[in-house]
This record gives structure tokens, C-alpha cells and sequence, in this order.
């Protein structure tokens, strides 16, 4: 798991990247390196949402005093990567920078990232995104007035607008989250993936 307020190195597209080019069963690290293809074709800018079906989450819905559901969005604005919009996930995690703490926010802002895989500029792919929440494992401390921590099976696949789809990519991500007292908004500090 990435440490407290360190972001992973957008491991995601490695985890991606390894689906689309079919090598096998990924298992993406936190603080994971890749170096994938990258789109032949330019994407819109990084600042456009993407238009995937069913959309994006709506954070003027959000009940951000749930830690559940601040996880769960978060995580979906995470991955959510779109050919047609995104350079990159790097562009995924700046969405998400509205329900992130200060720190955590300030080192996503802070990195470059890396190519969306080539063969989805071709059939203009977007990832799929489905959560399962699951009980942590391990020695997770039980949620306090300020700090929770959720865990998530997440199955993404890569689906193209002309119906191509490729393999789904598992891995499960670990959130904590933390808010300054009990009614302000919980926000997710980290983020770690295995």
C-alpha cells in the first residue's frame, strides 16, 4: 500500500497497458513504473470529462459525510480512463482531486503521467469500472470519528465504442480516508493497489 498521502505511481495504465497487450495475469504495485504504448492519435484536453456510457459519478449527489461512498466515487473517477479524452489515468486521478485531502491532491497535481495503450485509440476504448466493497484484511483498525479505511475488488475492462472489449483487470485497491473532525467531509488520503 502507498504510504499515507502518497499517491501510486499511476499503475493503473501498467496494469491496463499488460491487459491490452495480453501478458498475462497483471498484479499492479502501488508504487509501479510503466512505460506503455501510448496513443497514436492526440486526445481531447486533459481538462475534458470523459462521456462514457453511464457517466461519470455526480459529487453534487455524493453524501461526503459516508466514507463508504466518498471511497467508492473516488476509486470510479480513478480508473475511469477514456481514449477519447484522457492522456492518460494521471487526467482519472485529477478528477477525483475534489474528494482527496490537501496532501494526497498536491502529489497527484505534482506528477507526469504516462500514455493511454495504443490499441485503444483504435477503437476509441474507455475502462469499465466495477467495485465490490470487501472487509479489509489484515491488521486495519477499526473506523474512528476521523480516519476509516475501505477496500475494494476492482474489475476493469477495457471496451471500445465499436463493441471490441478486451480481457477485465482485477486488482484491489485500499483507501484510508481522514477528515480534520467528525462533521466535516471525509477525505481519501491514499490509495494503495495490489
Amino acid at each position: 500500500m502507498a504510504a499515507p498521502g502518497r499517491p501510486p505511481r499511476v499503475a493503473f495504465l501498467a496494469v491496463l497497458g499488460c491487459a491490452v497487450t495480453a501478458c498475462g495475469a497483471p498484479r499492479a504495485a502501488p508504487e509501479a513504473h510503466s512505460a506503455p504504448t501510448t496513443a497514436t492519435s492526440s486526445p481531447a484536453p486533459a481538462t475534458a470529462s470523459p462521456a462514457v456510457p453511464g457517466g461519470l459519478p455526480d459529487l453534487t449527489r455524493l453524501d461526503q459525510h459516508d466514507a463508504t461512498a466518498v471511497s467508492e466515487t473516488a476509486l470510479t473517477l480513478m480508473w475511469t480512463v477514456d481514449s477519447t479524452t484522457d492522456h492518460g489515468q494521471l487526467d482519472a486521478y485529477r478528477r477525483a482531486i475534489p474528494l482527496l485531502d490537501s496532501v494526497y491532491a498536491a502529489a497527484i497535481t505534482g506528477q507526469a503521467g504516462g500514455g493511454v495503450p495504443g490499441r485503444w485509440s483504435g477503437h476509441r476504448a474507455y475502462a469499465r469500472v466495477r467495485l465490490t466493497r470487501q472487509s479489509p484484511q489484515g491488521d486495519v483498525a477499526a473506523d474512528t470519528p476521523t480516519l476509516a479505511h475501505r477496500q475494494w475488488k476492482i474489475a476493469v475492462t477495457p471496451t471500445g465504442r465499436d463493441g471490441w472489449k478486451d480481457t477485465p483487470v482485477h486488482a484491489t485497491a485500499f483507501v484510508t480516508l481522514k477528515r480534520a473532525e467528525p462533521s466535516a467531509p471525509w477525505r481519501v488520503s491514499a490509495v494503495g493497489t495490489t
